[in-house]
């Protein structure tokens, strides 16, 4: 499949490569122009005995647009965004194409084959690496370089994130990190305190415990197996990591990485936890919600969720991920704007990524509740729809604790190995070691293959 949509890309790669490259003419003469601002229409000087009025800049850019996404939520604001960038560029069409999630990447992969992909295209963590290296996705740094965007306004473990090979291909949209979610209720009926900012792995076993009661079929925590909100987050807080910085080795053979996995089995085994069946069957946030679940790791999109049951709404909040040896760490995620290699109209496709990643664009996101933007600006907007969590701590952890989601090439290999070795572990059918040393030589072999 690599050398396919290699070969779909080739010669197209060219067009984009002209403007990523040297840019326009005029956009040589001012280097520090966004290259969506480079051309403007000519006006006609005032006679003498006028007095001159300023001229009104107008875009020239032409082409039609089409932008590829997987989030029926972000229609809505979409089509806001879609009204206002063809009013200030009334020669450029936005095609919005939705697509649910479990058909986007079958179609992505297809389109990119066949040399047909959108022009401007949602990517994500597993798939940046992918897209990246075969040429797909068109490297953007010197865009972002002549362009007023200050990457410096977008947590860095998503600028890192998105960049592969030292090259820069998406600009972050929005993000989620992972909060320990709790039940008041619960830690009411318990007479104990709300977890807090303090509270260390050590005070979230002895809660789950606590607040375990099998005669009730209530569970201190959720415990089942989870990557983005489970051992991603732990794994690198007891010091060890899924896969390296450059992409060449797993850590699944360190004691570290076993030991930020262990932490959620110990749990699983104590019984403070529903089994992985449970889970499976009745997913954690659903027996959360129902009073079942006393404590939950989880992203800070699952607040639209709770607001929406008004028996629940006000018996949750959220607090920081709990800290282990004195570490915190939350991994980060969230989709980025990815131009196509191959599109027709580079400077237009530039322009409408340039707007998303604007003012406007950030704050009509922030409005909608559709996501949290990615700007540091702007996500407070999106934390006003939810006035009764503590939504703050996701921000906190984005801007100051987080760590990029793990990936690389074969992300999608080694994320379906990890899975199916560590759900019989979870399942207490298997044990952590055997699991591991087959995932470290298998993931190892992947990424060697890379």
């Amino acid at each position: 499949m690599k050398r396919k949509l290699l070969a779909a890309i080739l010669c197209a790669s060219m067009a984009f490569a002209s403007l990523a490259g040297c840019g326009s003419d005029e956009a040589a003469k001012t280097p520090d122009a966004p290259v969506s601002e480079t051309k403007t229409e000519q006006t006609a000087a005032p006679a003498a005995s006028e007095e001159a009025a300023p001229a009104a800049e107008v875009s020239n850019l032409e082409g039609e647009i089409h932008y590829a996404y997987w989030q029926a939520t972000m229609t809505p604001y979409l089509e806001e965004c879609k009204k206002n960038f063809e009013a200030a560029n009334p020669g450029v069409t936005i095609v919005l194409e939705e697509t649910a999630w479990g058909e986007y990447w079958t179609k992505l992969e297809t389109a990119a084959s066949g040399g047909a992909i959108a022009d401007v295209f949602h990517l994500n963590g597993p798939n940046i690496s992918k897209y990246a290296s075969a040429g797909v996705a068109a490297p953007i740094d010197d865009l972002v370089a002549a362009s007023s965007l200050d990457l410096a306004n977008y947590p860095q473990g998503l600028i890192d994130l998105y960049t592969v090979d030292g090259k820069f291909y998406g600009i972050p949209m929005d993000y989620d990190t992972i909060g320990l979610w709790y039940n008041k209720e619960l830690f009411d009926a318990a007479g104990m305190d709300y977890p807090n900012e303090n509270w260390t792995w050590d005070d979230v076993k002895a809660a789950a415990a606590a607040l375990t009661d099998p005669s009730t079929g209530v569970y201190g925590i959720a415990a089942g197996y989870a990557d983005q909100a489970g051992f991603y987050n732990t794994v690198p807080m007891f010091g060890g990591y899924i896969v390296n910085d450059d992409k060449t080795k797993s850590g699944f053979s360190l004691p570290e990485t076993r030991a930020g996995i262990k932490c959620w089995v110990d749990l699983m085994e104590a019984g403070y936890s529903p089994s992985q069946a449970s889970i499976t069957e009745n997913p954690d946030y659903q027996q959360f919600m129902a009073g079942k679940i006393a404590m939950l790791f989880a992203g800070d999109w699952y607040a639209a969720t709770f607001v929406t049951d008004d028996s629940f709404k006000t018996k949750c909040d959220c607090t920081y991920i709990p800290t282990v040896n004195g570490k915190r760490v939350s991994v980060i995620h969230g989709k980025a704007n990815c131009i196509s290699a191959s599109t027709k109209y580079p400077e237009a496709a530039w322009a409408w990524c340039e707007y998303l990643a604007g003012p406007e664009a950030n704050e009509i996101l922030g409005k909608s509740g559709a996501a949290i933007p990615s700007h540091k600006d702007y996500s407070a907007l999106y934390f006003e729809s939810f006035p009764d969590y503590n939504m703050g701590i996701f921000a906190d952890e984005a801007q100051n604790m987080s760590v990029p989601y793990p990936t690389s090439k074969t992300a999608a290999e080694w994320g379906d190995l990890i899975w199916n070795e560590l759900i019989e572990v979870y399942s207490l059918e298997k044990s952590l070691d055997d699991a591991c040393d087959t995932i470290a030589e298998q993931m190892d072999a992947l990424l060697a293959s890379e």
